[in-house]
Order: C-alpha cells, then sequence, then structure tokens
C-alpha cells in the first residue's frame, strides 16, 4: 500500500520554539501523526493552529503574555513537571492541550461564566462552585478562572465533551469511595482510633500534585472522588529527593516498590516508615543540639587568651544560619514543619484496614504521599 510523506527532513522534535539540541534536523518538523498524513485534530485549523502549538513568537498575543504572568505567580508546571520558563512554552502546550487559539478563547469564556454563576441553592445554605475550586480568595479570581479552565478541560477529556463539570465536582466523594470508607469505619479494629486519627477528606477537583506544584493537563484521583487523605495535617506528603535526603539523614533505606501488595509486607512497609519518622526527630535534635553546643565553645574559646580575634566575630562576618536550617540545608522550608513532632502518625491498625479493603497507599508512589489512600479502577 503507497503512503505519502512529509517533504523534508523526517526527524521530529518536540513541538517548542527550540530546536532540540540532539538532532542535526534544522528544519521545522511537523506535527507528528500517521506517517500517511498528520494526526490533527477534526476541529483544528492548520493555520491557525500550528504556529501556537510551536510556540512561535507571532502566535503570542498580549492577552497571552497577561496570562503567562499569572501562571508564574502559581504553583503550577507542565504535566511532566517541568516548570515553564517562557511565554511561548506555555502557549504550545496549551495549544496542544485545548486546540487552536480560537477554540482556547470560546472555552475560557465558557468556563470563566460557569465557574462564576454555578452555585446550588438548599434550604440551609448556598454552596457555590467558586468555593470548591483552588484559588477561591476573592484576590486569587484571576488564578482561579485559569486553574478552571485547565480542570475542566481535563474533566472533559477523561469523561467525554459533554460530561457536567459542576455536577461532578458537587457530587464529590464517589459512591464506591464512601461505601469503603464506612466498611473501614465499622472495622472492629478500627473501631478503638480516635476520630482525629480517622479525618477522611481529600476530594478536590484539582490536577495531581507533586512537590507543592500542579501538574496542568492532568486529573487527581482526588478529582475523580477516588482517592482520599487521612489526617493530612500530621502524615506529610514528600519528593522523591526529600524522602532520599532524610534517609541518608537517618542512615536508613525503606525498599518500598512492591511492598504494599501482600498484608504481611504492608506491615512491614508501616515499621520502616514508622522508624525513619523516630530517626528523623531524634537525629535532628541530635544535630541541632550538638552545633549549638560547638558554637558555644567556639564562642568561648574567642573570649579568652590572647591572639587574633576570631573572624566570625568581626563586624563584617556573616550570620551563621539557624541550626536547624544548617542540618536540612535546601530542605529546610518543606522538612522544618516536621522536625520537632516527626511526619508520620497514622494508626498500624488503619493502615491495614485500609488495605484490606483495597485501597492503594501513597507510601509506595515515587514521590511519598503518607495521607493518601485511592481504589484503583
Amino acid at each position: 500500500m503507497a503512503t505519502s510523506r512529509f517533504p523534508g527532513p523526517q526527524c521530529r522534535y518536540r513541538l517548542l520554539p527550540e530546536i532540540d539540541n540532539g538532532t542535526l534536523c534544522r528544519q521545522t518538523s511537523p506535527v507528528p501523526g500517521r506517517i500517511d498524513g498528520p494526526s490533527l485534530w477534526p476541529e483544528l485549523h492548520v493555520p491557525d493552529f500550528l504556529p501556537a502549538a510551536l510556540g512561535m513568537s507571532d502566535a503570542i498575543t498580549d492577552a497571552d503574555r497577561a496570562e503567562f504572568a499569572v501562571i508564574k505567580k502559581m504553583p503550577v508546571r507542565d504535566a511532566r513537571g517541568r516548570p515553564y520558563h517562557s511565554v511561548n512554552r506555555y502557549v504550545a502546550d496549551r495549544t496542544l492541550y485545548f486546540g487552536p487559539p480560537s477554540a482556547y478563547v470560546a472555552f475560557a469564556v465558557e468556563s470563566d461564566a460557569e465557574l462564576a454563576d454555578t452555585k446550588w441553592q438548599s434550604k440551609k445554605r448556598t454552596r457555590t462552585l467558586r468555593s470548591m475550586v483552588e484559588f477561591s480568595h476573592a484576590s486569587e479570581t484571576r488564578q482561579q478562572q485559569i486553574f478552571y479552565r485547565w480542570v475542566r478541560q481535563a474533566y472533559k477529556k477523561k469523561y467525554g465533551g459533554d460530561v457536567n463539570v459542576p455536577e461532578l465536582i458537587r457530587k464529590g466523594m464517589s459512591q464506591e469511595l464512601a461505601e469503603k470508607i464506612a466498611a473501614v469505619r465499622g472495622s472492629i479494629r478500627v473501631k478503638s482510633i480516635h476520630d482525629d486519627q480517622f479525618h477522611a477528606g481529600g476530594f478536590n477537583p484539582r490536577p495531581i500534585k507533586i512537590a507543592h506544584h500542579y501538574r496542568l493537563g492532568t486529573l487527581s484521583e482526588h478529582g475523580t472522588g477516588m482517592a482520599v487523605d487521612i489526617d493530612d495535617k500530621q502524615n506529610a506528603q514528600f519528593t522523591g529527593e526529600e524522602w532520599k535526603f532524610i534517609e541518608e539523614l537517618v542512615g536508613k533505606h525503606v525498599g518500598r516498590s512492591g511492598r504494599w501488595a501482600a498484608e504481611a509486607d504492608a506491615e512491614g512497609l508501616w515499621n520502616d516508615i514508622k522508624a525513619v519518622n523516630d530517626l528523623f526527630i531524634e537525629k535532628v535534635a541530635a544535630e541541632v543540639k550538638r552545633i549549638e553546643r560547638e558554637r558555644a565553645e567556639k564562642e568561648e574559646k574567642s573570649k579568652q587568651g590572647p591572639g587574633k580575634p576570631d573572624s566570625t566575630h568581626s563586624a563584617k562576618a556573616e550570620k551563621p544560619v539557624p541550626p536547624l536550617q544548617q542540618v536540612l540545608g535546601k530542605h529546610f522550608n518543606s522538612l522544618s514543619p516536621w522536625a520537632s513532632s516527626g511526619f508520620f502518625h497514622l494508626p498500624l491498625e488503619l493502615v491495614l484496614e485500609l488495605h484490606a479493603h483495597g485501597f492503594t497507599w501513597g507510601a509506595s508512589f515515587p514521590d511519598i504521599d503518607l495521607h493518601h489512600f485511592q481504589l484503583d479502577k
């Protein structure tokens, strides 16, 4: 069977403004697709779509620059976790997700109106869509509009273009998840656990969130009603890098891959994480005391006997960082809230009961999420 090919070089690179340094291709490659023709979505018009999809500067409008200025202030990245360094990169990504600029503008108008006007009235109270979506503060209207456009499109890509997104959000937790949580609460070994340790919430119409950043172009299990957060104020979420730092600090490595499958090893996983938590508290406290003691001894020596004054006491000497910051280094901001009381407080009985009811624990994820439990379809 004869097939047609695009003229010119056939090498490909990412649809970004710049040419990939790893290829000798010096000509803009066509939109990736089947070899017998471009796989453009039916509604896309090539003249409207292609420049924006490639992030070409000629396709960038003042409205795009204004939107990107808002995006830069938000904790968001692309679907693969990469930061948006330029408006060209953002517009290219947005175009591939929403379609041509004209389609995005129409979608944005519709989304903004839906966000502003949707409310549910009952005898006791009025609930608004705005109150149920992130960035709900009055000063964050612009951020919320952009955020909701991405979330709304993610729902439509998952459930179909005709899905009523506000109704999905209003329903919150799925029936399956609600029944599973009720069963866990009613189990014998969980009944003795204090309610504060089994505060189950977490429905949130949002993208996947890792390293404190939302990944635009994704939809979290929290947004499908199939995931729950349990006692998230006392049980942390860490990036893989942060967890590795903790393991190195305490001198204990925890193998987590595949261990959640069997109940016996699920208990072992809980024990190992609990051990790392306890060692973390002890190690941080010990290191802080050591640094404080060494500094006090150095200070005392500088006051005694003749000799050249210690440069650390000169007027120009920099003030030393706090001991805790010295211990935690670049992870100070993310780890210091857990330094004194620890980052893991889930009871073993609760974790094993969730395991028995078919939940997957975020402790087994590459980016460890100790308060996250989800039902996999």
